[in-house]
């Protein structure tokens, strides 16, 4: 919290290991020391979607999460609670305090005709 507000104006998105390569998180309101999280899940896990570049130029430092200090948009991307039959992007507005999941993208996974990768 020391590093000062890197979301939504005087928020602070917060995130801390749970796991090889698990994440958990948290808005922190650095007014008022609220902590908000969202409902639908507590947890991300990391999966390779090659989404490196994804919303580039954020103030995200987390390889699972991207956010600007100038809005009020984060995105979690993984499978929520090491679920991955629910993995993608997850796209919450704050709005009164609240995370609101507005929309999500899913991803399939068809390993079985995933091609191997050419080196």
């Amino acid at each position: 919290m020391a590093e000062g507000a890197n979301f939504a104006g005087h928020y602070r998105v917060a995130f801390w290991g749970c796991g090889a390569s698990c994440a958990m998180f948290a808005v922190v309101n650095l007014i008022t020391g609220r902590v908000i999280t969202p409902k639908e899940f507590a947890t991300v896990v990391g999966i390779h979607l090659a989404a490196d570049d994804f919303l580039s130029g954020t103030a995200s430092s987390g390889w699972g999460f991207r956010f600007k200090n100038d809005s009020n948009l984060l995105v979690a991307l993984g499978a929520p609670d090491e679920d991955e039959s629910r993995s993608g992007a997850y796209y919450f507005l704050l709005e009164g305090e609240k995370l609101r999941l507005v929309h999500t993208t899913r991803i399939n996974k068809n390993c079985e005709n995933a091609k191997p990768e050419q080196k």
